[in-house]
């Protein structure tokens, strides 16, 4: 399974960190942040996209979707773009598109916009409830034989564990540092020893830490401590992504 994260920072882009958004199979996204357009482009599969799959209606991992859906247009897109996310998405996402005046005869001709529900199961992806202040999602995708989790915003949750029993690979928010945990539940967010401790329970093989907070410090010299902290709740593979870089996962 290829795996390309796009974007991994946190809540804010800062340079040399887009937003949320992960490319799976150079098919579908999960999420859309800020910058996708330009990634997806810079590496010639604009037009692969076939589904964006978004965990949820923060800003910070839905910001790229309307860029991304206007340049399908200008280009004359016909073949059809699932967009899909927890309830209320597709209402939100044509509230947004008509606030910018967007042609919506011109969208509605190749765009197919729907929510899902927590258990929803497409075939080679699976929903549940992720634990965050406003709907929100985790997927669990399946594609020849290889599985990867995606939590989106997550607070430790026994839903997600159970959806990314025996994954390949589980990206897990990491938003706070270690030590942090108090904080990180009351905003809807994880550690990232909490995140090696569902990777732990979920007995996953490898573990992303994801949605870090790169517009808080300086420099990327914090991260040693978020790979440690997780290293000592997980006895697997941790790591963090490096944007534009295709994973293979085997």
């Amino acid at each position: 399974m290829k795996v390309v994260f796009l974007g991994t920072a946190g809540s804010a882009p800062v340079e040399g960190h887009r937003l949320p958004s992960i490319l799976v199979e150079n098919r579908f996204l999960l999420d859309c942040g800020e910058g996708v357009t330009e990634a997806l482009c810079k590496m010639g599969l604009f037009n692969e996209i076939e589904a964006v799959f978004l965990t949820h209606m923060h800003g910070d991992h839905v910001s790229g979707i309307i860029s991304l859906i206007w340049t399908y247009m200008l280009k004359g897109r016909r073949r059809k773009l699932l967009v899909a996310g927890p309830r209320g998405t597709a209402d939100a996402l044509i509230k947004l598109l008509k606030a910018v005046n967007t042609p919506m005869d011109r969208i509605r001709s190749f765009v197919a916009f729907k929510d899902l529900e927590p258990s929803e199961d497409l075939g080679y992806i699976k929903v549940c409830e992720a634990r965050h202040p406003i709907p929100s999602l985790a997927f669990r995708v399946d594609l020849n034989g290889i599985s990867l989790c995606y939590t989106g915003d997550t607070s430790p949750s026994p839903k997600v564990v159970e959806l990314a029993k025996g994954c390949d690979l589980l990206i897990h928010d990491s938003t706070f540092p270690p030590d942090m945990e108090k904080e990180a539940l009351s905003t809807g967010h994880s550690t990232a020893r909490q995140a090696g401790e569902i990777a732990a329970k979920a007995g996953v093989r490898m573990l992303a830490l994801f949605h870090l907070p790169y517009y808080y410090y300086e420099n990327d010299v914090f991260l040693k401590d978020f790979l440690k902290a997780a290293e000592e709740a997980f006895s697997g593979k941790v790591f963090v992504p490096e944007e534009m870089k295709c994973y293979n996962i085997v």
